[in-house]
């Protein structure tokens, strides 16, 4: 009965975040059959619909950690947070799902639109700062994938050996954290790089491509175990990086169709 609810409610949240996600899907779907110039507006729209939905992530995450996960986030004894995963499944499902599952594929379109936005820099690091990004996005996503494991086995353990449950998740915790939460070298590496190629291409504003190469070396000093709190820094300037960086391919999105609208009534008038 339990697996049954489960499965019910994951199912509706998969719905959710489909239908989240559909505007970005769909036109992917088209390029192949419109104009380069086309594709590559329709790719700027996607990474910016992409880099808002990433902030309105961290935002529900952050709320939700502040008003319903405290307590379990902050537990020092493997038993304290396997008694809160037992008797608050559907709050973590939620949590886990928004902040690593749904981040990590609103990720992928963004790394794209602005790994072709710095096409024309011609800039190896622009390049190798992309796959970062698209390794970063796919960590992220796994991440989430094996925290629901994690919450699903030690719920069904709990009922029947308490002491293995704790086991378990202390093991698979030290994964999970380590894969997506202990340091944040991966996405600091995309971060600082396109930040550095776009500052010297005057890409994005300066200040975004500055608060972009703040968040990169604060990303990267999480490696350092006892710097691991600068996450946080990260995490925060990251909400501000994504919603300008979403604004401006929007923008340009926007601009770049009202200029090739332009050119195409011209060019009908003048034939």
């Amino acid at each position: 009965m339990r697996i049954d609810r489960r499965m019910t409610w994951l199912s509706a949240l998969s719905l959710m975040c489909a239908a989240g996600i559909r505007d970005m899907v769909v036109p992917a779907l088209d390029e192949g059959h419109q104009p380069k110039g086309t594709v590559m507006q329709s790719t700027q729209r996607l990474g910016g619909i992409g880099a808002l939905i990433a902030a309105g992530t961290f935002v529900v995450g952050l709320a939700m950690f502040a008003t319903m996960v405290m307590d379990f986030v902050t537990a020092t004894d493997p038993s304290e947070a396997v008694a809160f995963i037992v008797n608050n499944q559907l709050a973590l499902y939620v949590w886990n799902n928004v902040i690593h599952i749904v981040f990590g594929i609103a990720l992928v379109p963004l790394v794209l639109a602005i790994g072709d936005r710095l096409r024309a820099a011609h800039s190896p690091l622009a390049r190798v700062s992309s796959v970062f990004g698209l390794i970063w996005a796919g960590v992220i996503i796994a991440t989430g994938m094996i925290t629901n494991i994690a919450y699903a086995t030690v719920s069904d353990l709990q009922g029947t050996d308490p002491e293995m449950a704790s086991t378990v998740w202390a093991s698979l915790d030290a994964v999970t954290n380590g894969l997506g939460g202990g340091n944040e070298v991966l996405g600091g590496i995309w971060v600082l790089g396109i930040s550095i190629v776009a500052l010297r291409e005057r890409l994005f504003a300066r200040w975004i491509n500055y608060l972009g190469v703040v968040m990169g070396v604060s990303a990267l000093l999480t490696i350092v175990p006892a710097l691991e709190d600068v996450g946080a820094v990260f995490g925060l300037g990251l909400i501000v990086w994504f919603v300008a960086v979403g604004i401006t391919l929007i923008k340009d999105h926007a601009n770049s169709s009202q200029s090739s609208d332009h050119r195409e009534s011209s060019a009908a008038i003048s034939a």
